[in-house]
């Protein structure tokens, strides 16, 4: 069975802000509700995005290293990478502002608020799509089969 990667997720996601976006305002014919969604499915992307650069930073750090081994008399030099203090920072302070960057939407926004917390649930989507194209994929079905 194949990997999800989170570049794939990132596509779902984009494809899910432009059709729900058109469908938004093709359906509604009203600028609010797309203005909702397309905000709160941008919103959540760039969220994925930064949470995705967060933690691919902090696995690669370590392992970033030269290309070339030390020779034998040479230290090995290593790339420091995010510690886990910057992680347990960083993680909490990045949900905090996605909080108040919502807040803040809905309080001062003209926003629809269904079509906002639809904006906001397009990464669940585009993961949920992203697994269930896996799953009904030939690839599954030869491995479910035993071939």
């Amino acid at each position: 069975m194949r990997e999800i990667t989170a570049s794939e997720i990132e596509r779902i996601n984009v494809i899910i802000l432009l059709a729900g976006s058109a469908v938004s305002i093709i359906i509604m014919r009203d600028f609010t509700c797309f203005f909702s969604f397309a905000v709160a499915s941008s919103i959540m992307i760039l969220n994925f995005r930064y949470l995705r650069r967060i933690i691919e930073g902090f696995f690669a750090g370590p392992a970033a290293r030269s290309p070339e081994e030390p020779q034998s008399g040479e230290e090995a030099t290593k790339v420091p990478g995010p510690s886990k203090g910057e992680l347990l920072i960083r993680l909490p302070l990045k949900f905090a502002i996605l909080i108040a960057l919502i807040v803040v939407i809905l309080m001062w926004g003209h926003v629809n608020i269904p079509f906002f917390v639809i904006g906001l649930s397009t990464v669940f989507l585009s993961i949920l799509i992203s697994q269930v194209v896996v799953a009904f994929s030939p690839e599954a079905g030869r491995k479910h089969n035993g071939t």
